[in-house]
Order: C-alpha cells, then sequence, then structure tokens
C-alpha cells in the first residue's frame, strides 16, 4: 500500500491532501485497515488512471502483508 501511494501520490501528505483525509488516516490505511482507502476508492479510479480490481488487489496484498507481521 505504502509503494502504492507513492507511485500514486508522491506521498503520504499529498494522498491525504487529495483524498481529504489526515495524515493519519493514511498511515492507518498503510499499517492497520488498508480496506478504508476503499471508501475513496471512486476519487482513486478516476483520478490516477486506474481499475477497481488494480486498486482492490492493492488491499488484498497489504492485508496479507499486515498477517505476516
Amino acid at each position: 500500500m505504502k509503494q502504492f501511494i507513492f507511485k500514486h501520490f508522491g506521498s503520504v501528505s499529498n494522498c491525504a491532501d487529495e483524498l481529504g483525509v489526515s495524515k493519519m488516516t493514511v498511515n492507518n490505511w498503510i499499517n492497520k485497515n488498508p480496506r478504508g482507502v476503499l471508501k475513496h476508492a471512486p476519487e482513486i479510479v478516476s483520478s490516477k488512471n486506474i481499475t477497481w480490481t488494480q486498486l482492490s488487489g492493492e488491499v488484498l496484498f497489504q492485508e496479507d502483508e499486515l498477517v505476516k507481521k
């Protein structure tokens, strides 16, 4: 998820600003609850030239990574 955010937004701060959330919220998506980003899926999909499938794949991958920790 962190790599996805940096690739598409440049930084956690940019992501937070573009989506109208706090940096803490973005960090929670990375470290605790990646499904939270799905609330903003319509904006992300339309502005970042990705598909819903790609975004949901990132969420599932991050959930798997968190389980491994």
